[in-house]
């Protein structure tokens, strides 16, 4: 067993962090705030601070550490590019390699990609894609999903809007398939997805007949890695064709693998019409697409030139970021990888629904889980930020960095983590969620 969490003083730490913030804005995620790491290396699932400390990270950046911190064949990549790469989205031997290792990694017809800098970017460029294949302009979304912070993408964002109104007309949203908080105190399968026709009869009552397309998360990340029943994504799909609009599928946290599928949606058979996709494609280098087919891709005005362009899309390093985490996935079969870790790590901690205090679920998707932490298991009330925060620190004291989201702690090893670094972290989230009982 490793040395893990804050044994030793942090004194290193605090001055760093200290100076940094006579200049940094408060703009930064609150576990960062919280937990004030100040990191001098990192080597794949492992963080090391100023002060000699060392964690496990479950937190990758909510899904963005992939193949692991410095992976070796990624920063190799990435160096003998830096010495060539030209600054622009000019032909080059890099998006060439990436073409051809997206080619064989993305379902059909998903066959092109157009690239951004950042997620709600990649998010503002499928919905003028939507507008574009259909002539139309509303959009229907989810409670509790995450899209963006831009205008039209926070307006998919139901909770993250109070004091930045007025929204963009033609947005309106419908409870999610979350069944820990079923809001019609029903149970899956036996419900018959009351949910999905909800969100049809949301359309029917709210749509002037101009729906463009169904925007939806196939694992919602903001609210604890929610996971819907099988079915789900189908079933959506059959409401976006009764209204001849389309499904728009949001894997920017689930996509390359994430979920122990190369995308999320493959679990439902289904093919979306458009997919955003970030985070862990990039390896950490910020990179993020719009996936679709060639057909709807040449919609007007989306095709028009320069219309669907981006200051830093599709530069070489960009490329070459993504052709190199896409060929270490497939060559490692870290999907496979995810699925059987993922799994394990799951069946490891579900027992703290019985034993742990503040346990109320858990659930997850491969390398994506969520514990949500609740004051009360009988009527599901979520725990205060305060005692959220408590828990987070008590997790990193004891050497385990997690993701927060509303009331749940949400875990996001790399995809190349080793079974012993994850049964150790499951080991220590065991030991302080239950108190050292187990």
């Amino acid at each position: 067993m490793h040395a893990w969490g804050l044994n030793n003083t942090r004194e290193a730490s605090k001055e760093h962090w200290a100076a940094e913030q006579e200049v940094v804005g408060p703009g930064l995620q609150a576990v960062m705030l919280w937990s004030e790491l100040c990191v001098e290396s990192a080597d794949g699932a492992v963080l090391t601070d100023l002060d000699g400390n060392r964690v496990l990270d479950f937190q990758g950046a909510g899904g963005v550490n992939s193949v692991g911190h410095a992976n070796p064949r990624f920063t190799r990549a990435l160096a003998d590019e830096l010495t060539t790469a030209p600054v622009g989205a000019f032909g080059s031997g890099a998006r060439r390699d990436m073409a051809e290792s997206l080619r064989d990694f993305v379902p059909e017809p998903l066959d092109r990609v157009q690239l951004y800098s950042g997620g709600t970017e990649a998010v503002e460029a499928g919905l003028r894609l939507a507008k574009s294949v259909t002539g139309k302009t509303e959009f229907l979304s989810f409670w509790g999903g995450f899209h963006g912070k831009t205008l039209g993408s926070l307006a998919l964002t139901v909770g993250a809007r109070t004091g930045l109104g007025p929204l963009p007309p033609g947005n309106f949203s419908t409870p999610y398939a979350n069944c820990y908080r079923c809001p019609f105190k029903l149970t899956a399968p036996s419900c018959g997805f009351a949910c999905v026709e909800q969100a049809r009869e949301t359309v029917r009552q709210n749509s002037t007949g101009d729906l463009a397309a169904i925007v939806v998360e196939p694992v919602q990340g903001r609210s604890g890695n929610v996971v819907p029943p099988e079915g789900y994504l189908k079933a959506l799909k059959e409401v976006a064709e009764e209204f001849d609009a389309l499904l728009f599928v949001d894997e920017m946290m689930t996509g390359f693998g994430r979920t122990g599928e190369t995308f999320a949606f493959v679990r439902d058979e289904v093919t979306p019409d458009i997919v955003t996709v970030g985070k862990g494609m990039g390896g950490g280098y910020p990179v993020t697409g719009v996936l679709s087919s060639a057909g709807h891709m040449a919609a007007r005005p989306f095709s028009d030139p320069s219309a669907s362009s981006s200051s830093f899309g599709a530069f070489p390093m960009a490329c070459r970021a993504v052709g190199t985490v896409v060929d270490i996935i497939v060559e490692e079969r870290l999907v496979d990888h995810a699925r059987k870790v993922g799994g394990e790590l799951l069946d490891a901690l579900i027992p703290l629904v019985d034993e742990a205090p503040l346990v109320g679920d858990v659930r997850g998707a491969g390398l994506a889980i969520g514990i949500e932490l609740v004051a009360d298991k009988e009527t599901r009330e979520p725990v205060s930020k305060a005692v959220l925060r408590e828990t987070f620190m008590a997790l990193l004291d004891a050497g385990v960095l997690t993701m927060t989201g509303g009331n749940t702690l949400r875990l996001y090893p790399p995809l190349t983590i080793g079974e012993d670094q994850a049964r150790e972290a499951a080991d220590i989230i065991v030991r302080t969620l239950t108190g050292g009982s187990r």
